[in-house]
């Protein structure tokens, strides 16, 4: 009665084994989604292609303009900062100097 676990598994194991290497060694048919060539889907009249295809473009093109505003947006913030810091300073120096004529 022992014998019969170890039989089943032996079995069991070889019967796996048969069919991993079974789906290890099959071939792709060339039809498959996963496999076409992605320089065919942009050449497709499917309409839902195209359109995602020029949604795409859209996309990168409204991000490229986005990164250009925000980085003249930046600098403009740092020059009206800058000009800001240069004011205060101004009015700081001023006032020092008033306060120094008065005597105070």
């Amino acid at each position: 009665m022992s014998r019969y676990p170890v039989i089943l598994a032996g079995g069991l194991l070889a019967l796996t084994g048969q069919f991993a290497l079974a789906q290890s060694t099959a071939e792709t048919p060339p039809s498959d989604p996963a496999y076409i060539d992605q320089s065919r889907i942009n050449q497709t009249n499917d309409p839902y292609i195209k359109k995602r295809v020029t949604v795409k473009k859209a996309k990168k093109q409204y991000k490229a303009e986005k990164a250009e505003a925000r980085d003249e947006y930046k600098e403009k913030k740092s020059d009206a900062k800058e000009d800001y810091k240069a004011a205060k300073r101004d009015a700081r120096e001023t006032r020092k100097e008033e306060l120094k004529e008065t005597g105070r």
